[in-house]
């Protein structure tokens, strides 16, 4: 790309037809140089760059093809102090040098953004996986916790039933001749309410026998005696004696 310049219509033929031809070969070489930012644009269009690894292979290539312009760059500056009108010339050379780093500027700013994305997320990632394994980590502990407080517990039963093994024991020996004891006591009392019973009903019927015994008496006794005379009653009649009778 050539820009006019100012002074031309000042300069003698032969001095004006040096400096076009040293612009035209900086032009060739700035040409090159933006037909190589164009081709990295074109491997890269936008919104093309979507993973890591297509934006660190942008940023390596834009950083590559910086790099060669920025080589150019200096090349051409310095064929410009060998030329006539080195102003005009290291002006010609910074607009090539603006035009072809364009597009590359383009591509790594896409792939800068990119890459800030892709670890933005990342880090998002990371803390929601360091929050979730601190939430299992939690349950883990209270699991543990729990198992523990489980295992103490029946370990504690078990020494307690261990203490109260020889009380039970006691205790179920006891209840074993408790059966026994109740029955003799029962059946002594059985047979002590049997004696008792079995006397009063000797005394009943000794009894029943005294009252029949004094009644047949005084019935034996009522028989034997003659029955009293009762008041207002007549007077049974005496008999008369007998008269001798008179000697004639």
């Amino acid at each position: 790309m050539t820009y006019p310049l100012n002074t031309h219509r000042m300069l003698p033929p032969l001095m004006h037809r040096i400096l076009l031809c040293a612009l035209l070969a900086l032009s060739a070489c700035s040409a090159v140089a933006q037909d190589a930012g164009a081709e990295l644009s074109a491997r890269f269009p936008a919104g093309s760059i979507t993973t890591v690894e297509a934006a660190e292979s942008a940023r390596q290539q834009a950083a590559s093809e910086n790099a060669r312009i920025e080589r150019q760059y200096t090349q051409d500056g310095l064929a410009c102090d060998t030329a006539f009108f080195v102003n005009s010339c290291r002006d010609m050379v910074k607009e090539h040098r603006r035009a072809a780093v364009e597009p590359v500027r383009r591509v790594q700013t896409e792939a800068d953004t990119v890459m800030r994305r892709i670890q933005a997320a990342g880090k998002d990632q990371a803390l929601a996986d360091r929050r979730q394994e601190r939430a299992a980590e939690t349950v883990r502990n209270e699991q543990h916790a729990q198992q523990d407080a489980q295992a103490r517990a029946v370990k504690n039963s078990q020494s307690m039933r261990n203490e109260q093994a020889p009380a039970q024991h006691a205790g179920r020996q006891v209840r074993q001749q408790r059966p026994q004891t109740q029955t003799a006591a029962e059946a002594q009392k059985r047979a002590a309410n049997v004696a008792a019973y079995d006397r009063k009903i000797r005394k009943a019927q000794a009894h029943q026998r005294d009252i029949a015994a004094r009644k047949a008496e005084k019935d034996r006794d009522r028989k034997i005696q003659p029955p009293a005379a009762t008041k207002g009653s007549p007077a049974a009649p005496v008999p008369a004696l007998a008269t001798p009778a008179s000697k004639p």
